[in-house]
């Protein structure tokens, strides 16, 4: 895919021929040869089977601790999906070459699935050695009916929870036109350059455009890269050209182009899929992973609920560690100064004592919460923790999303400021009122002064440095991030407005929006309806939000520049 990627970019006429070659290919095979499965392709090979099992189920009958328990069947099963690759017959030929099927499927069939998971995703303690091909025995079907049951639910909301998904991304993201040819920026984000996602974007700082040959001398340099990124634009509204990158084409966007839309549709489009191989999959991440996984993954990463499978701890204020001892009821205690954190059983501790601490730095394992990142350590934080996060769960899935489209949900859904107080005049806002990023930062512009990195911390940016956002403090950590990153001077804001930076589940973002119409194309209606008229809210039906417009009736997409 990345050569012929490589190729259209490079030389589009011959990649035209060359993909029709290609496919007429397949057609010849696939007309011609086929693949037959038979009985034997799924015929258990007990030898190498039991050879890994033998071992593993020694060695679990003198462990008592379940997460010891958990980490051996783990380990015990990636040996036995490395072993099933070698498997005889077409079914194992149809799963390593992406096919049809996975290697856990078939390792589930011919081997073992070695691990179930509980009603909660977790791995059970107790190790299965039997295939479905043989019949399990009674107490691994009785280990086994908990995913079962999982499954089947799971495969009836196989549509529904994907479409309901899709829409809240759409509704996020609708906004995100782009409106410019450049909105001038010299910010980014740090890429390294054997990145494939540093390719059809532009350098932040010389504008060169990153074609492959661009991109193999970046790659031979062997260092960081910073890229322009929708992430980080500045455009006042929606995103410029240069931000966004190139589209499938080679070329730049358009402007008018709903960049949004089509990320939304990008992100959304993999989900049924995923919903229908839940019921196969083969959970291989133990209790307290650092990671997320599939469609259950996905939901969690963008609506944030109170039950957070895993979640990690964080540390609530800056300081040392001053001591870790474990909890009655099960799990530890972490002590960051005197205050003290709870860190339930299924967490590892990942501190010890006399680290320093800043507010947001995980105190154990598992996943961090994204609106807790965003409340320790800034929007800016939160949206380059979600880009990652949600490419991981996407790539553990088998899906190489393109990340500029997960950047362009990040920058929507993250993107709302609560002022705490008006001592800042310039945003005309009254204490409590959520305002737009942009306008937030814009408000800063008149109040900002650059300062060699030293003499900031403390301080709060009033510009965008890298990912991070305007209104983030200087800490010591972020000083440090950044000198490693090569930043030496910052723009600090001396009269930055008290404020507190918000994430909201992707179901309630779209209902920031102050535009009363703009609300009325997601949800509570009713509500919306009856703010507007209390509070005299208005709707800009030339804003790059497409249902004002619609409701006006009259005009759709005129901005200062002609129409979108």
């Amino acid at each position: 895919m990345a050569l012929l990627t490589s190729m259209a970019n490079e030389d589009p006429a011959k990649y035209v021929k060359v993909v029709t070659d290609l496919k007429q290919v397949g057609d010849a095979v696939a007309t011609n040869m086929g693949i037959t499965v038979g009985l034997d392709d799924i015929e258990p090979e007990y030898g190498p089977r039991d050879k890994i099992l033998k071992g593993a189920l020694a060695k679990i009958k003198g462990i008592k601790d379940p997460k010891e328990r958990v980490k051996l069947i783990d380990a015990t099963q990636q040996k036995l999906m490395e072993s099933v690759a070698t498997h005889p017959g077409q079914m194992t030929l149809m799963a390593v070459s992406g096919g049809r099927g996975s290697l856990a499927q078939l390792m589930r069939t011919v081997a073992s699935p070695v691990a179930v998971v509980d009603s909660k995703q977790n791995t059970q303690p107790w190790l299965i050695s039997r295939s479905y091909a043989e019949g399990l025995k009674a107490p691994d079907l009785w280990a086994e009916l908990n995913e079962s049951r999982r499954n089947a639910v799971e495969t009836n909301l196989s549509v529904t929870v994907p479409g309901e998904m899709g829409k809240l991304f759409v509704n996020t993201m609708s906004d995100q036109l782009v409106t410019m040819a450049d909105c001038g920026t010299k910010n980014g984000i740090l890429l390294h350059s054997d990145d494939p996602h540093i390719h059809d974007r532009y350098v932040a700082r010389t504008g060169e455009l990153i074609t492959s040959s661009v991109a193999d001398r970046l790659r031979k340099e062997g260092k960081d890269v910073l890229v322009r990124s929708p992430m980080t634009c500045e455009a006042p509204h929606g995103v410029c050209q240069k931000c966004q990158g190139l589209n499938e084409r080679g070329q730049d966007h358009t402007v008018g182009t709903n960049v949004g839309m089509r990320a939304a549709q990008a992100i959304a489009e993999p989900l049924t899929q995923l919903s229908l191989n839940a019921k196969h999959a083969v959970r291989t991440t133990g209790a307290g992973s650092a990671t997320l996984s599939g469609l259950a993954g996905i939901r969690q990463l963008t609506s944030i609920p109170q039950s957070f499978t895993n979640k990690a701890t964080l540390a609530t204020r800056t300081g040392h560690v001053t001591g870790v001892k474990e909890a009655p009821q099960g799990g530890n205690y972490v002590f960051v100064d005197d205050k003290q954190h709870y860190l339930p059983p299924a967490l590892g501790v990942s501190v010890k004592v006399g680290d320093r601490v800043e507010q947001g730095d995980m105190l154990s394992t598992g996943v961090p919460k994204p609106d807790e990142i965003v409340q320790y350590k800034g929007l800016g934080a939160g949206r380059a923790y979600l880009v990652d996060a949600l490419h991981t769960a996407y790539g553990t899935s088998g899906i190489n999303l393109d990340k500029r489209h997960l950047e362009l949900l990040a920058k929507a859904d993250l993107n709302y400021v609560r002022i705490m107080d008006t001592d800042n005049g310039d945003l005309g806002v009254m204490r409590g009122d959520i305002v737009d990023y942009n306008l937030f930062r814009a408000s800063l512009a008149n109040h900002t002064k650059v300062v060699p990195l030293g003499d900031a911390l403390g301080e709060t940016l009033s510009d965008n440095v890298l990912h991070h956002t305007a209104g983030t403090r200087v800490t010591q950590g972020l000083a440090s991030e950044l000198r490693r990153k090569g930043i030496t001077h910052v723009p600090i804001g001396p009269r930055v407005p008290l404020h507190e930076m918000i994430m909201k589940p992707i179901a309630r973002t779209p209902l920031l929006n102050p535009d009363v119409f703009a609300r009325l194309g997601h949800r509570n209606l009713k509500e919306s309806l009856l703010e507007g008229a209390a509070t005299g809210e208005h709707a800009d039906i030339h804003s790059t939000h497409p249902v004002p417009a619609l409701v006006f009736g009259a005009e759709f997409g005129k901005g200062p520049g002609g129409r979108y």
